[in-house]
């Protein structure tokens, strides 16, 4: 798949279709945009916000590169981290609702040398209870991927590094974040598919929806125009450019590109089942009841809900990201920032995502 980038004047305007909120709200999202981004410390952010019946609003703040002070682009392309889990999620349903696999097979059905294989679940892989620890917590490793940001790192490795560490806890038994398990999950798909994960992406989700701004990135390439990512994800935590950093590392834990236009488009696909069947949606939606999980605030199957919010967020150095849905209003919005500098103990794309959802669903605001 071609890594082509189509800066088209068109995009801009095309995700400014929809009606504006009527200027006394669009002064008051100005208000907690502009607030809530000095606050973030952030060099840029794109913004888009859609409430069907009650307007849209689509911005841009600060920089897309600090060094040329070129100010950021609404078509800026970003890393999008963790959001492709989404994707990966997706396929999994997919290939279910095509008979091509079961959502409660255990993972030794298709690689014999994973711990606990016969006792671990795709559907534990997707919703994190399987386990594993995640190799993106393993100091060693972390120290050997900072010391050479060119390298390339297959999926074994990655997974490999993972199962040195003894289990979080047993499969099904507790809940932990880990990218392990995203990474795993899409050996095991592409095993199924006998096809290389990018191009399933292709074939089942990017060509039907027209996401033709998403992609799989080939070596440490973007697509034209992009935002440079900020970062002090270094040894000697001091800021760097982490624009050029090879994301084979991510894997399908986090490895896609994509925009503001092409998010909003998959945010709704996704959280709505769009691509799948009702059945495979309901699973997607059972939600995880275990601690650190909340009524208000727990994970699916590659999706997070947080106070009536329906999403997830991405981070991968010098980028974090933000694409939510709210079934209630049809509300979106899509946080785009060019930093994964916290503020405090605050990411800088929800930090902005919160302040303008107390502005637009003030009813529901996620924490």
């Amino acid at each position: 798949m071609a890594l082509v980038g189509t800066t088209t004047a068109g995009l801009a305007a095309d995700v400014k279709t929809a009606d504006p909120f009527p200027a006394p709200k669009r002064a008051a999202i100005d208000a907690a945009l502009e607030q809530s981004f000095v606050d973030s410390r952030a060099p840029g952010v794109v913004v888009g916000i859609w409430i069907p019946g009650e307007g849209s609003y689509v911005a841009t703040r600060g920089v897309s590169d600090i060094k040329t002070r070129q100010p950021m682009r609404v078509d800026d392309h970003f890393r999008i981290g963790s959001i492709t889990k989404t994707f990966t999620a997706t396929l999994l349903l997919i290939l279910a609702d095509e008979n091509k696999l079961g959502l409660d097979d255990p993972v030794s059905k298709y690689v014999a040398w994973v711990p606990n294989g016969d006792k671990i679940t795709l559907r534990m892989l997707a919703d994190m209870t399987a386990g594993l620890h995640s190799y993106t917590e393993d100091d060693a490793w972390v120290k050997i991927a900072f010391s050479n940001f060119k390298r390339v790192w297959t999926p074994r490795e990655l997974v490999d590094v993972g199962l040195k560490s003894p289990p979080d806890f047993p499969p099904g038994q507790g809940w932990h974040y880990s990218n392990t398990n995203y990474v795993l999950l899409g050996m095991i798909l592409e095993q199924i598919t006998g096809t290389k994960i990018q191009d399933s992406f292709a074939e089942k989700m990017f060509k039907p929806l027209k996401l033709r701004q998403t992609s799989w990135p080939i070596g440490d390439a973007l697509p034209e125009p992009y935002a440079h990512g900020t970062t002090v994800q270094t040894l000697d935590d001091k800021l760097a450019d982490a624009t050029h950093r090879n994301p084979s590392f991510a894997f399908t834990a986090g490895e896609l590109v994509s925009t503001m236009a092409d998010l909003r488009t998959w945010v709704v696909s996704y959280t709505t089942g769009s691509l799948v069947s009702p059945e495979m949606q309901k699973q997607r939606l059972m939600w995880m009841t275990m601690p650190p999980m909340t009524p208000e605030r727990a994970y699916g199957i590659g999706i997070g809900i947080d106070h009536g919010w329906l999403g997830h967020t991405g981070e991968l150095p010098g980028y974090n990201c933000s694409a939510n849905y709210l079934p209630e209003k049809k509300a979106v919005i899509v946080v785009l920032v060019n930093s994964d500098i916290p503020a405090g103990k605050n990411n800088p794309a929800p930090m902005i995502m919160k302040a303008l959802a107390q502005v637009v669903t003030p009813g529901n605001v996620p924490q």
